[in-house]
């Protein structure tokens, strides 16, 4: 027998003769949340589409100031970073702002660079990044990343449901 419950396990009535809830059926809110900075209203929208065919509920910032805003007040299990040309004038200002996000935040961080610029690779993963896609990577390159992210994230919230650490 299968139980699926969005209830706080405090509160949970189980059916007679079943004394514990599997962990693995557990529903846990706002676990699909994402935020997400880019550099522009096309790729915005690519993002948001990739998100969403995920099973991600996205917050796409193209403004920094505003996604660093975001970046404190929501607690998310991805952020996602993309990058503009190395040439670009708004690509140190990204950077920071990738920076930013793995000093504060405690989710995945996912950064997305455009061309093949080793050094912007080895900077992504010094910095902690769970993924850095190098070049322009299009809808199904996305929807792949963000599938996989989904896994990642459950995978974790699975440990800390079996450690019993939200209690």
């Amino acid at each position: 027998m299968e139980i699926v419950s969005q209830t706080p396990i405090a509160r949970l009535t189980l059916p007679e003769g079943i004394t514990e809830t599997p962990s693995r059926v557990l529903v846990l809110p706002d676990l699909l949340r994402c935020l997400v900075l880019t550099w522009s209203e096309s790729r915005a929208e690519l993002l948001r589409s990739a998100a969403r065919n995920e099973s991600w509920q996205a917050t796409v910032n193209v403004d920094v100031r505003e996604f660093l805003h975001n970046l404190f007040l929501l607690r998310v299990p991805l952020t996602f970073v993309d990058l503009p040309e190395a040439k670009s004038m708004s690509y140190s200002v990204l950077r920071e702002a990738a920076e930013r996000t793995t000093e504060l935040g405690s989710s995945l961080v996912v950064i997305c660079g455009l061309g093949g610029n080793p050094a912007e690779e080895v900077w992504a993963r010094q910095l902690g990044a769970w993924a850095y896609l190098p070049g322009d990577n299009g809808l199904a390159g996305l929807e792949l990343i963000f599938g996989d992210a989904r896994k990642a994230v459950a995978n974790e919230s699975l440990v800390c449901v079996e450690l019993d650490a939200y209690r």
